[in-house]
């Protein structure tokens, strides 16, 4: 899996995550602090990442308006700290690693510390 982290999220996470052995990036470490979201999806696209990001309403919209995506992961919850957010975002992570699905077109939406929805995103 490869993941990008929008700016809501904390860059420490990709240390967790390298941790885990995922290959993670944050949009302040690839010059995209400040950039807007179609930007940050494009750059994903570009680089086969999944998003994970708090900021769901705009990412699911721009999810739904290609036909090939490498999915998205959205925290439903604003003003974490980053040990909340890793607490959030573990357990989808350990999900998908041990199923070994992948996440093309789908967002998973997680609504609390163990609790998420996998769900293909439809095309508008």
């Amino acid at each position: 899996m490869n993941v990008l982290l929008d700016e809501n999220l904390s860059p420490r996470l990709v240390q967790l995550l390298a941790a885990k052995g995922i290959a993670a990036q944050h949009v302040a470490h690839v010059g995209l602090s400040g950039a807007t979201d179609p930007a940050v999806w494009r750059y994903a696209y570009e680089h086969d990442q999944v998003v994970v990001t708090i900021n769901a309403s705009d990412f699911l919209m721009l999810a739904a308006s290609v036909d090939l995506h490498p999915g998205l992961i959205v925290l439903r919850s604003r003003g974490l700290t980053r040990d909340e957010q890793w607490q959030w975002i573990q357990p989808v992570l350990d999900s998908v690693l041990t199923s070994g699905d992948d996440l093309v077109n789908r967002v998973i939406e997680i609504t609390r510390p163990g609790v998420f929805t996998k769900r293909e995103i439809p095309k508008r």
